[in-house]
């Protein structure tokens, strides 16, 4: 019994790190100039980039479309707020039911192909929904000017805004975070490591791939409704943007700098970029986007393994400068 502590601990020591970490964020994070607000905001795209990671750093299927669930789920929860209640709790549970039903028939429809084929399909299927928000649809989506007018969420009867939002988005990071890596290390995460491996000598061994990869991908979905859902009940609007080709792009901006594979990187590349955004653009003003995009060129060419690889490699070179030699070999000795 007492040997189960240790190994449960050493196993879940990173989730712990994490935890601090977020739940510290409103007293370290203005003494690097962020601002309320802002944390919030960090943590719900890095909700989002954990979920696109088990899909393209576990998997190895590179979405252009995965906007289209951060998008559906803001829209269901959004229409939830204004025409039924304004609790989260039904909101988001409705919200993430649409969204995997619709990853589900997308999912089967796109996996079909790989590489480049099911990046495009996934592209035309994102573009299609946010084609559907700005015109088919408008007389619920609102259009051109997004969803407006909701009412201020609740949680229980009681209004959730600022400090409060912070925290329940805390919560489901934490607890996003626990679950990817449980995934990971389970045999469910190691058959989607070999399906980005070798998927053919995979599917010679008689597994059925394609619903492991169907799985994969919805889970990954589900992951992007809990962030969209939250970016609503943030910012009580919905904007087309979410739905975007441009949202995908930047969650795929994220995932590369911070290191895919990792799960913990795309979350860093989450913070880094709205960071960047929000903060640093301030004193480079229009430059700002120029900087980024050198930066990102620069992690591409120099460090394919984002942020977490470049701290690898550090820490390397750091142990390796302490660590002590050995004895001198003897005359003898090759």
């Amino acid at each position: 019994m007492n040997k189960t502590y240790p190994s449960f601990w050493r196993a879940n020591a990173p989730v712990a790190y994490f935890a601090v970490i977020v739940l510290t964020m409103p007293f370290w994070f203005p003494l690097i100039g962020g601002y309320p607000g802002l944390d919030t905001k960090i943590l719900i795209w890095a909700i989002f980039a954990i979920g696109f990671d088990i899909l393209l750093g576990y998997m190895g299927y590179l979405s252009f479309g995965h906007a289209a669930f951060f998008g559906i789920s803001a829209y269901t929860t959004g229409l939830m707020l204004l025409h039924y209640s304004s609790e989260i709790v039904p909101a988001m549970l409705m919200s993430v039911v649409v969204t995997t039903v619709a990853a589900l028939i997308i999912g089967m429809l796109t996996l079909r192909r790989s590489g480049i084929y099911f990046s495009i399909l996934t592209l035309a299927f994102g573009e299609m929904f946010y084609s559907s928000a700005v015109s088919t649809l408008q007389s619920w989506t609102g259009g051109d000017n997004g969803l407006t007018g909701l009412p201020t969420p609740t949680l229980f009867g009681s209004v959730i805004k600022d400090t409060d939002v912070f925290y329940l988005t805390a919560f489901f990071a934490i607890v996003a975070y626990f679950t990817a890596r449980r995934i990971a290390s389970s045999p469910f995460g190691l058959m989607l490591r070999a399906i980005k491996s070798n998927q053919d000598r995979l599917e010679f061994t008689g597994i059925n791939v394609q619903r492991y990869k169907i799985s994969g991908f919805v889970v990954s979905a589900i992951f992007a409704a809990f962030a969209g859902s939250l970016m609503v009940i943030y910012e009580p609007y919905v904007a087309t943007e979410f739905l975007h080709w441009s949202t995908s792009g930047k969650i795929v901006i994220m995932s590369v700098i911070g290191g895919v594979g990792t799960l913990f990187g795309p979350m860093i590349g989450a913070a880094f970029m709205l960071y960047f955004e929000n903060v640093i653009s301030v004193a480079l003003h229009e430059q700002w986007l120029l900087v980024l995009g050198l930066i990102f060129m620069a992690i591409v060419i120099f460090l394919p393994g984002g942020f977490v690889d470049g701290a690898r490699r550090v820490h390397r070179k750091i142990m390796g400068r302490s660590a002590p030699s050995g004895p001198p070999a003897e005359k003898g000795e090759a």
